[in-house]
């Protein structure tokens, strides 16, 4: 992309600024400086194939196009104005993003910055993504999966009433069972992993060994977290409460109130995000469970959130088509995609 021209003759052009990367068929801006009070349009080329936008006046004497690249492909462009014609560079569009899209996904889990764990609910399977690229790949294929979380070297995997583990080298064995179906899971630092059922929350000291439970009266929840300071936070969904449990006293108290309490992860902060289907958003508390904002966009059917290590967030919006979006610390958004 060149830097700047200026026409020969005729009004001067040259060139502010315009994207680095583009997408065919989405709107981009190019920014170009000419004369004021001056009539001037961008246009790209490539093969036999010419389009031009009007460029609006900004300040300054500078004016914006909003530019849509109809193809893939290497495009000059340049801005024109009365007689005057100047080539200002070339970009290559890439083919349009196409979003990844799944089956009643239910879960979500970060690995590193290129590999995420999702649970495909609806086909049964848990799939490992980069999101990224949206390369996709099945880890296992099982009956009624819902929910997944990792540590060092291992995967655990709520299917039915059935936690399973899943090592490195793919080998799956049952870590607990249970009379009811086992919903959420989440793994504390020491390896203890805790699961829910429809009215309890059990750990599993280890990841390994018999479950105990450490909490009844619960009525579906749909999340948990283990905190720093020796607690598991528990979306108690029927009763529109997150709870905490005190590992140290078995203590249950009310932690914060939301309509619809789903799905929740702690950031490398301290603070917890979750997911709040009611109000269709992702809140954010403090670690003491005073609210903050809301984190990104509206979404359709919101059911799971992970945290990753640079702050970026990751939400499972289920649907019978659901999707996964990436909310960067900034608070812009996309679906996870891959190229088209």
């Amino acid at each position: 992309m060149a830097a700047g021209a200026t026409a020969a003759g005729g009004p001067r052009l040259s060139l502010v600024s315009a994207p680095a990367r583009v997408e065919a068929r989405t709107p981009v801006s190019i920014v170009v400086r000419a004369p004021r009070r001056t009539k001037v349009f961008v246009w790209i080329a490539r093969d036999r194939v010419h389009r031009s936008f009007t460029a609006h006046a900004e300040a300054r004497g500078r004016y914006r196009a909003r530019v849509v690249f109809p193809s893939a492909g290497r495009w000059t462009f340049g801005a024109q104005a009365g007689l005057a014609r100047v080539t200002l560079g070339s970009v290559r569009a890439r083919r349009p993003a196409v979003p990844l899209t799944f089956v009643w996904p239910t879960s979500v889990d970060v690995e590193s910055s290129r590999s995420l764990l999702l649970v495909e609910n609806g086909i049964g399977r848990l799939l490992r993504i980069d999101p990224v690229t949206g390369k996709t790949m099945s880890v296992i294929s099982i009956d009624r999966p819902y929910s997944v979380a990792h540590t060092a070297g291992l995967i655990y995997l709520s299917a039915g009433n059935e936690l399973l583990r899943i090592d490195a080298a793919w080998n799956t064995s049952v870590a607990a069972e249970s009379a009811e179906d086992i919903g959420p899971i989440a793994v504390g630092p020491n390896g203890d992993v805790y699961y829910a059922t429809a009215t309890r929350v059990y750990r599993v000291p280890g990841g390994t060994g018999a479950a105990t439970s450490i909490a009844d009266g619960l009525s579906n929840p749909h999340g948990l977290a283990v905190t720093a300071d020796g607690g598991v936070l528990v979306s108690d969904t029927g009763h529109a409460v997150i709870k905490r449990i005190d590992l140290a006293t078995g203590d249950v108290e009310t932690w914060a109130h939301l309509g619809r309490p789903a799905g929740m992860d702690l950031a490398p902060d301290g603070t917890v995000y979750i997911v709040d289907a009611s109000a269709r958003r992702v809140i954010h508390f403090m670690a003491d469970g005073r609210r903050l904002a809301p984190t990104g966009p509206r979404f359709h059917d919101p059911y799971d959130v992970a945290v990753g290590s640079g702050g970026t967030i990751y939400v499972v919006d289920t649907a019978a088509s659901g999707r996964l979006y990436r909310i960067s610390p900034d608070g812009t958004y996309a679906v996870v995609s891959r190229p088209g």
